[in-house]
């Protein structure tokens, strides 16, 4: 990490740490548990469910019964994996920061001005992004 980008860093996380550990930990729980339900809408979309004898608008209740299922086994699950992961990230976030300042290293009182050299792991994450979605794409259009 050169000079910029620790003073970028230390810019940013002395704002986006203001909320604190709490605040943080529930936003990645909602964001997990809005997950979840993501992931509930996506295995009903490919799931047949029989319908038995039932006729007319109760057809459907095979199909709440199952999605009900879903949403009760994967909103807690995937809420609790986006608290865990928001604490830990959190915390080896606050770890670095104290660490930086610990040694001597000041928040700076403007965001740093960046350059392109410094921006090339960001580009390349997102180059990467976009071409694992790509993929994902491309396979469930050509498998269905």
């Amino acid at each position: 990490m050169n000079e910029r980008q620790r003073d970028l860093f230390l810019w940013q996380w002395s704002r986006r740490r203001r909320p604190g550990r709490t605040a943080v930990a529930l936003r990645g729980a909602m964001i997990g548990a809005l997950g979840g339900v993501a992931f509930t809408l996506i295995m009903l979309c490919g799931t047949g469910v029989d319908r038995g004898s039932y006729t007319g608008i109760s057809v459907i209740l095979p199909w709440i019964q199952r999605a009900g299922l879903l949403l009760v086994m994967s909103v807690p699950a995937f809420g609790a994996m986006g608290l865990a992961v928001a604490h830990r990230v959190f915390r080896s976030q606050e770890a670095m920061y104290q660490g930086l300042l610990a040694a001597g290293f000041e928040v700076p009182d403007a965001k740093p001005v960046m350059q392109t050299t410094d921006r090339w792991p960001a580009i390349l994450v997102g180059v990467t992004v976009i071409l694992i979605a790509a993929f994902i794409i491309f396979v469930w259009v050509k498998l269905g």
